[in-house]
């Protein structure tokens, strides 16, 4: 009898291990930083709405990268294997309308995209600012501060359709073709970036190519 005790409890260990690998629901697709599900149980915090639009409005800033990171809460950073990165913003105060404008208004961007499925872009001479309304958190508005090699290197085309069209997006990635090269490598890969999702949702594909900072928040002034 004891010798069947011992089996069963070590049947039971095994299950128990199994759930926790296997049944969480949740996988790491190749990416790790992002998907634990109570990693923003607490967002930062922010000044209210009339405050930071007074600020952005008269804001000294000479570029958009300073601009955003003055005044918005650092959520997140994307890292790739490359070396390049995108670095998330966020605020819960305005509107994906106005944080647009209010960002557009401070400093004139290149080109700014149509709103297409609650996300638009703004387009300045090394960056792109790409600003969505977030699925998993309701009235969080995610910034995205992407360089234009990051672009070039890992989005996939899909995700500016109807915001940009192709022909647009080659000029403003330095491409003649860019846009149907990369559609082709997204298709037969499966791994282009898609944007950013607060849970680990930001890659279509399963390579471990990009990953999110294992720190995050920091607010307007922090020198993050």
């Amino acid at each position: 009898m004891r010798e069947y005790g011992g089996i069963f409890v070590v049947g039971i260990i095994a299950i128990v291990l199994l759930f926790n690998v296997f049944g969480n629901g949740n996988p790491m697709r190749g990416i790790s930083g992002s998907n634990i599900e109570d990693t923003y149980g607490e967002l930062p915090s922010e000044p209210d709405r009339s405050e930071i639009l007074n600020k952005i409005e008269n804001s000294e800033a000479d570029s958009v990268e300073d601009l955003i990171q003055q005044n918005f809460p650092l959520l997140d950073t994307v890292r790739s294997d490359q070396g390049t990165t995108s670095r998330i913003y966020m605020t819960r105060e305005l509107t994906l309308t106005e944080v647009a404008d209010a960002l557009a208004g401070a400093i004139t961007p290149e080109e700014i995209s149509e709103r297409q499925e609650d996300k638009q872009a703004l387009v300045y001479p090394d960056h792109f600012v790409i600003i969505q309304e977030s699925e998993e958190e309701p009235d969080v508005i995610t910034i995205e501060l992407a360089s234009d090699q990051f672009v070039r290197n890992h989005y996939s085309p899909g995700f500016f359709n109807g915001m940009f069209t192709a022909i647009l997006l080659n000029r403003m990635l330095g491409s003649n073709d860019w846009y149907n090269r990369k559609s082709n490598t997204c298709r037969q890969s499966g791994n282009c970036y898609g944007g950013y999702g607060m849970y680990g949702n930001y890659n279509t594909g399963t390579s471990g190519s990009l990953r999110g900072s294992s720190t995050r928040g920091g607010g307007p002034g922090t020198g993050k």
